[in-house]
């Protein structure tokens, strides 16, 4: 029946910060935008990221999370430091990854993490 991930759908308060945050400190490029710019949609691979902005949707630091598979751990890290991310997990290694969290400015998980080869 269920056969793939279709979309995450993230909830957001403001559209305009969470479009700066997803857009320019994360770098993800918009596919599509729909309710006057309150929801934006970020196709990564075959999964979509959906950030919306709506009265009846709000956000949850206990809900959610999303990962983000990066080509180099260290390297987005770093990267993510430097733009002013704090992590609150990590960087720390699993036996089949790397990852490390942190949050967006409602407070929802997000991660960096990269596969370890099989």
């Amino acid at each position: 029946m269920i056969k793939e991930v279709a979309f995450v759908a993230i909830a957001v308060t403001d559209k305009e910060r969470a479009r700066k945050f997803y857009q320019e400190t994360l770098e993800l490029k918009p596919s599509s935008t729909a309710m006057e710019g309150a929801w934006v949609e970020y196709d990564l691979g075959t999964v979509t990221i959906g950030v919306g902005c709506h009265p009846a949707w709000k956000p949850s630091n206990e809900g959610t999370s999303v990962a983000f598979e990066v080509d180099d751990f260290d390297a987005s890290v770093a990267e993510l430091k430097e733009r002013g991310i704090e992590f609150d997990m990590g960087p720390m290694e699993t036996p089949v990854c790397w990852m490390a969290q942190f949050r967006d400015p409602d407070g929802n998980k997000l991660l960096v993490h990269k596969r370890k080869e099989k």
